[in-house]
């Protein structure tokens, strides 16, 4: 791996204009919370307890302390839904970009990560009608957009086995909603444009403790957190009278109807707190589980309100491991093979009509040795979000990520 490949890889991949999702409970909040791990991880349910030297996982800086080579990891996911509800159903594919990011020892003990990575995305289209009074009224509401995080991130490692990191981000990203509304009885359409463009920042610390209990058994726990933030959001909303013309639509009119008090606002960000512990032979097999709290309850959106949505605190339990066969080049390929495995159970935090939406799936998946310590890493995720009495998803999410390793920023030795 060389720095042109490396830059070439950032122009190609930089595709954050994506469509992040096609789900409808991307409706709530800031959009459907991407997960911010890494995929070796996320193919373990999403366990974060496993410090590797060559992989990086930045939702707790602190492992980046154990670098030993310059990494490049490159991510993406191809998502097929099927969402129900009591009248019908249909299906959506999404194509992702998941993260990409460069990570290097700089010093001994000393790691940096730099990168960039989806925060929430925002991609769904519902349709609706009722009768009221005898009038038949039709109702299309569309989102597109999301959130995005540009970061920097460092761990160090203070003492034998205990590391202590800290990241910082710049979110940055766009959201749009279009509303319809029409009627047969009515002789022109009503269309609402609403559009928020968000900045803000946000840091997380982490610190990492790992010790061998027997010479083929070692412990790792870790801990991590990331306090409230803001983001500045700067909003606008637009109504419009249309008119039906050949397939088309006229305006006949519009005007900016933007709250003067809403044109500039502050969303919360919640706290989160995640804590994570595992056993095992870090160079053939490893267990463990991972418990995160978010105080979503927090969480409050001036500009995008609505009567039937409410928050309430979050958390989410996963348990996974891998297992490699055998970790030497002398052997048979797919002895060198490691297999991972996992699940979670997420309480979302947001209640639909009084009831919560739960999140819960399956993982696994295999990293292929490519060259060296390099690796592609492919696997799925199977999980359920909802029950059918507001809003069902069914969800398959196959997942690619590529991780290349090499030395740099090391002197060459002159015998």
């Amino acid at each position: 791996m060389r720095l042109p490949i490396v830059l070439a890889l950032f122009l190609v991949t930089f595709a954050y204009g994506q469509k992040g999702t096609n789900s409808p409970f991307s409706y709530y909040g800031l959009g459907e919370k991407r997960f911010e791990g890494n995929t070796e991880n996320a193919l373990m349910g999403g366990v974060n307890a496993y410090v590797d030297s060559t992989r990086v996982d930045v939702r707790n800086p602190a492992s980046l302390a154990k670098l030993t080579r310059t990494t490049f990891s490159l991510a993406t996911s191809y998502d097929i839904r099927k969402m129900q509800t009591s009248a019908s159903s249909y299906q959506e594919r999404t194509f992702l970009l998941d993260y990409l990011n460069l990570s290097f020892p700089i010093y001994k003990n000393l790691g940096v990560s730099v990168g960039l990575r989806p925060y929430t995305s925002v991609g769904y289209r519902l349709m609706s009608h009722e009768s009221i009074s005898g009038r038949e009224q039709y109702y299309s509401y569309e989102g597109s957009g999301g959130v995005n995080q540009a970061y920097l991130a460092a761990g160090y490692e203070v003492l034998k086995g205990l590391r202590i990191g800290v990241s910082g981000g710049f979110n940055f990203g766009k959201t749009q909603w279009q509303n319809l509304y029409s009627s047969p009885s009515f002789l022109y359409i009503s269309r609402e444009d609403s559009e928020s463009l968000y900045r803000g920042g946000s840091y997380a610390l982490g610190v990492q403790y790992e010790r061998e209990l027997t010479k083929d058994l070692s412990l790792s726990v870790g801990l991590s957190y990331i306090p409230e933030a803001r983001l500045r959001s700067t909003n606008n909303l637009t109504l419009y009278s249309l008119r039906p013309a050949s397939g088309n639509f006229l305006v006949k009119d519009s005007r900016n109807i933007t709250d003067p008090n809403l044109v500039k606002t502050n969303l919360t960000l919640p706290s989160s707190l995640d804590f994570s512990a595992g056993v095992g032979d870090q160079e053939r097999w490893f267990a463990g589980a991972s418990f995160g709290y978010s105080n979503m309850s927090a969480f409050s959106n001036p500009f995008v309100t609505s009567s039937f949505v409410g928050y309430e605190n979050a958390y989410r339990f996963s348990v996974g491991g891998f297992y490699l066969p055998h970790n030497t080049v002398y052997t048979k390929y797919w002895k060198r093979v490691t297999y991972r495995a996992g699940l979670y159970y997420e309480h979302t935090g947001i209640i639909v009509k009084e009831k919560p939406i739960n999140d819960f799936g399956i993982t696994f998946g295999v990293s292929l040795p490519v060259q060296g310590l390099s690796n592609a890493t492919i696997g799925a995720a199977w999980g359920k979000r909802g029950d059918g009495s507001v809003l069902k998803e069914n969800y398959l999410t196959l997942k690619v990520a590529l991780t290349l390793n090499d030395k740099w920023f090391q002197r060459t030795k002159y015998h």
